[in-house]
């Protein structure tokens, strides 16, 4: 934070420098206070040095920003950006090393919930793409090319439905004839 204040104070003193100077009328052209053009061209070099550090500096805090809201650290717990990569580590080594079964079946399930959760949008999704793409062609007045997500889903419960029933069907039969 500090080295981030120290370069901020830096660009603030040469753009003032660069200011004063555009700014100052010229008396004469042996003061002291004017720049040759090649200071000048050195201080925009260092200037564009120092913008770039910061952008990057900025880029990482903004990343670790990201990683601690991705696992859950509430900005609250977050003091400084200093301590997030600690509390990121700290957080990655208790969900790294579950110890007992139950543990282990906890994140599990966990785990297998967030990726039904994901696939459970992307079919969403897709059936609302579906959709619209369908709505196109009624305007169109054309036929659709294939059959949507959602009517292979539909099938494949019709499909699972009826291979149930016909279990069931079977299963009474069977204690019928017994």
């Amino acid at each position: 934070m500090k080295k981030f204040l120290k370069a901020i104070l830096f660009l603030c003193a040469l753009s003032s420098l660069a200011y004063a100077d555009e700014a100052a009328p010229v008396v004469a052209e042996g003061t002291a206070s004017s720049m040759s053009a090649e200071d000048q061209k050195d201080a925009m070099d260092i200037l564009e040095r120092m913008r770039a550090k910061i952008e990057k500096e900025e880029a990482e805090k903004a990343k670790l920003a990201a990683e601690a809201r991705e696992l859950g650290i509430s900005p609250s717990e977050v003091a400084s950006m200093d301590n997030v990569e600690e509390l990121l580590e700290a957080k990655r080594a208790e969900e790294a090393k579950p110890k007992t079964e139950a543990e282990k079946l906890e994140l599990t399930r966990k785990k297998a919930m967030n990726k039904l959760d994901f696939y459970e949008r992307v079919v969403r999704s897709v059936a609302r793409e579906e959709a619209e793409v369908a709505g196109y062609y009624e305007i169109m007045g054309e036929e659709k090319a294939r059959p949507s997500i959602m009517d292979e889903q539909n099938t494949e419960t019709t499909e699972q439905t009826s291979q149930a029933e016909t279990s069931q069907a079977e299963i009474q039969t069977t204690e019928v004839k017994q």
